[in-house]
C-alpha cells in the first residue's frame, strides 16, 4: 500500500528524490511524440540537484541536462538547462504529492517558450499498475493545483530498453 504525502514545510528529501523516475502519466505534449521519457536526479553537496531529462525517438536518444535550485517554498525548484539553448528558458516546478516509501511522485512545471504549464506522474517502473494509478489518481483528485490537470493525463510509450 502507498502511503501518500504533500511536501511539508522541508519538502521532499533530496534522498527520496534522487535516483531515476520513469513519466508514466503526462500532460506534456512533447511525450506524445518521443516515448520512454524518464528523469534522473542527482543531489549535489551545495543543494542544487542536476535533473537529467531522457527520451527516445526512433533510434535518436535525447538527453535535457539543468540544475535544480531549491525555492523557499517547500517542495519547489528553478531549473534552469546547462546548454545555451535551455539555459535561457528556465522554468519552476514543484513536487505536489508523492509517495513517503519512494514509489511514486507527481510534478507540476510552469510554462516555458518551448513547454506549457503541465504535470508528470512518475514511477521508480516505467509502467504503473492499476491499483497503484488508482490511488495516486485519488490523491491529485484531492488537491485543486493537480486536479485541474487531470483531464489532459495521458500514458506516454514505454519501450523497454537494456538500461532498465
Amino acid at each position: 500500500m502507498s502511503h501518500s504525502a504533500t511536501p511539508d514545510q522541508h519538502g521532499i528529501s533530496a534522498e527520496l528524490l534522487s535516483g531515476t523516475w520513469f513519466v508514466v502519466r503526462t500532460t506534456l505534449p512533447m511525450w506524445r511524440s518521443w516515448h520512454s521519457p524518464s528523469i534522473s536526479y542527482t543531489p549535489l553537496p551545495d543543494g542544487q540537484i542536476v535533473d537529467t531529462v531522457r527520451a527516445e525517438r526512433g533510434s535518436q536518444t535525447r538527453l535535457i541536462i539543468g540544475l535544480d535550485t531549491p525555492l523557499a517554498r517547500a517542495g519547489a525548484f528553478q531549473w534552469r538547462g546547462v546548454t545555451p539553448l535551455t539555459r535561457w528558458t528556465p522554468s519552476r516546478w514543484e513536487v505536489a504529492a508523492y509517495d513517503a516509501g519512494g514509489a511514486w511522485l507527481v510534478s507540476l512545471f510552469g510554462r516555458t517558450p518551448f513547454t506549457p504549464a503541465g504535470m508528470d506522474i512518475c514511477t521508480r517502473t516505467p509502467y504503473v499498475l492499476p491499483d497503484l494509478e488508482g490511488q495516486i489518481l485519488s490523491v491529485l483528485r484531492g488537491q485543486p493545483q493537480t486536479a485541474k490537470h487531470l483531464p489532459q493525463l495521458f500514458a506516454p510509450q514505454q519501450t523497454p530498453r537494456a538500461s532498465w
